[in-house]
């Protein structure tokens, strides 16, 4: 065993040889930038380790001795800007639990019918459409001793035609649901109260299985190359999921044992992982997840920390790359209603697309890549404190950052406005060079001209001099990160030109595009049409819709009759496999070139 002491913080753990430092800082609370999962490749996890001439990835590096290591803060994983709410507004109230308060008659010599064939006679009594006929196991464990010390005065907690679940008294005031969006990258969780609908609270935070990777197969990869790793992924999101609840139960005061329903929205392979459901044959053709159909199991069956023998409601999918998350930005813009050309764009660490012509419906999944969400990108982040999300270039350059701090690195909604802004300004063509400063129009000022560099031997523009970024070293876009960044907006371009092509409709008769997810949310979108990551049309046309999947998780929570859409939605969609499909790679090749002006 060795000794590790992590600076500036402080902190120290002793871990066996051959472990790494990622992992030793792990043990003791500090997150990395990791978003290639540990394999090295991504750069993001250096490390100053005493002794060693130059910065280490904490990823690679290994402990063979006591050591001294200072975390620089462009190292450490920030909590993002998380969005948490949505913009679906009202919806109807018909919760799948109901709660009755009973006294029945107690027994007697002229009356021996049992406990639970009283209790069930006296919900019956109150209910005008389907009768309970069952009393579960669990019930039935708690019902002799609650109605004998409570003068057989209870309440009932009633799922479908069951009771699943007695209390004493009267609880009908407390009866609470949840509504969970299980990102790749975030996880947001809302506290509603099942009688009125209202939500109480909302908390969020970063899907604690990132440390594995940014994106799904990372996490797949995982599953099934670190020992007991399908295990320790389900561990570790139903480890967050109840610190979120426990948190929300501080907040509200709102006892566990009185949250009786969750419904989750996630994609194929976030949903796999929190059941514990194999995900290895996902990313391997003909990608096959083990279920796509809706889930129900008990809360007690997942180890999540509200009644035992409350349900989760687990999202339907359509296919390994089109999961719960898309069914439900369908349920909450209501795509499947309009008789017009709707779109919807949830653009996070993929990028869904789901397209419906009036009377069809289609969705299609397109490897956006990491670039949006900072990886891959030279000073990318996340979408924290910091990192500029704003850029502007008229006789220079001029940024804004989340936060209002000094800027850090860039995040995604900055990376876009950066392209667009280049390209307006003539410094770069439509084919994602970099001209040479000889090349540059007359009307580029020579501010702009100067901030033309090479950087690890490429072509580079300086967004921030070393002087006024936080770190005293430049913000820079190499050519490398704009290529990066044409990966992922040609995957998304080359993905809704499929979707139009199966519906048999063009990109100026979309009448509203709904761009959905945290990503979309921050975009500007005429930089996003300029750059060609969105369709050339009216802004009119463009609407911003929030956290839609949280949204559908709401719906289906509130209202069973929602469950039964979603359902019915995932029947419906025509789902577009893109890999391997030639016409995609033809399509994805074109729109690597950014629109001309």
């Amino acid at each position: 065993m060795f000794k590790v002491q992590f600076q500036p913080d402080g902190l120290s753990t002793h871990v066996p040889e051959g472990m790494t430092v990622l992992a030793a800082a792990e043990q003791v609370g500090i997150v990395l930038n990791s978003v290639c999962g540990g394999r090295g490749t991504c750069g993001k996890c250096l490390v100053e380790v005493e002794g060693e001439a130059a910065p280490v990835k904490a990823c690679l590096h290994v402990v063979a001795r006591d050591m001294v290591v200072t975390i620089p803060e462009t190292s450490r994983f920030f909590e993002q800007k998380i969005l948490s709410a949505g913009t679906s507004g009202p919806v109807g109230l018909r919760p799948g639990v109901e709660k009755y308060f009973v006294q029945p008659a107690e027994p007697s010599l002229d009356d021996l019918r049992s406990d639970s064939e009283r209790l069930l006679a006296a919900v019956n009594a109150q209910r005008s459409d389907i009768l309970c006929n069952n009393v579960t196991l669990s019930a039935l464990r708690q019902l002799p001793l609650i109605c004998r010390q409570n003068g057989f005065s209870l309440t009932a907690v009633c799922r479908n035609q069951e009771i699943f679940a007695v209390e004493a008294g009267d609880t009908r005031e407390s009866l609470w649901g949840l509504a969970v969006d299980v990102g790749t990258t975030t996880v947001v969780v809302s506290l509603l109260n099942l009688r009125d609908g209202e939500i109480v609270a909302t908390s969020a935070r970063t899907n604690p299985q990132v440390s594995f990777g940014d994106d799904v197969i990372s996490r797949i990869e995982a599953s099934r190359t670190t020992e007991n790793g399908l295990q320790i992924l389900q561990k570790r999101i139903i480890e967050g999921l109840n610190q979120l609840i426990d948190e929300l139960c501080q907040k509200t005061g709102v006892e566990p044992d009185q949250i009786y329903e969750i419904t989750v929205a996630g994609n194929t392979t976030m949903e796999h992982l929190l059941l514990g459901v194999s995900v290895g044959q996902i990313a391997q053709a003909p990608y096959i997840g083990a279920f796509s159909s809706a889930v129900n199991v008990t809360a007690n069956n997942l180890g999540l920390n509200i009644n035992p023998s409350g349900n989760v409601y687990v999202f339907p999918g359509v296919a390994a790359h089109v999961g719960g998350d898309t069914i439900a930005v369908i349920l909450a813009t209501r795509l499947d209603e309009p008789s017009e050309i709707h779109l919807a764009i949830d653009i996070g660490t993929n990028g869904e697309l789901a397209l419906s012509n009036g009377k069809h419906l289609a969705a299609c999944s397109t490897a956006a890549g990491p670039a949006f969400e900072g990886a891959r990108i030279r000073h990318g982040m996340r979408g924290a404190a910091g990192a500029i999300e704003r850029v502007f270039i008229r006789e220079d350059v001029e940024v804004a950052t989340i936060g209002d701090g000094p800027p850090t690195g860039i995040c995604g909604s900055g990376l876009i406005d950066a392209l667009a802004e280049l390209l307006q300004a003539g410094i770069l063509d439509s084919s994602g060079r970099f001209l040479t400063v000889e090349e540059l129009p007359d009307s580029v000022s020579p501010a702009l001209r100067e901030r033309l560099c090479s950087y690890d031997g490429q072509a580079a523009f300086i967004l921030v001099h070393p002087s006024a970024s936080k770190h005293g070293q430049a913000i820079v876009l190499s050519q490398r990160d704009v290529r990066e960044a044409q990966v992922g907006k040609a995957a998304i371009s080359a993905g809704l030109e499929m979707l139009l092509r199966h519906l048999k409709v063009s990109t100026m008769q979309i009448d509203r595009l709904y761009l959905a997810g945290a990503f979309g949310n921050y975009i500007r979108p005429q930089s996003a049409r300029r750059i060609g990551l969105l369709p050339d049309i009216p802004l009119a046309k463009i609407f911003f819709v929030g956290n839609a999947a949280a949204d559908g998780a709401r719906l289906a929570l509130l209202d069973i009759t929602q469950r039964r859409r979603a359902e019915e939605i995932a029947r419906r969609v025509d789902y577009l496999e893109l890999a391997g499909t030639m016409d995609f790679q033809h399509l994805f090749s074109e729109k690597m070139f950014f629109p001309e002006p």
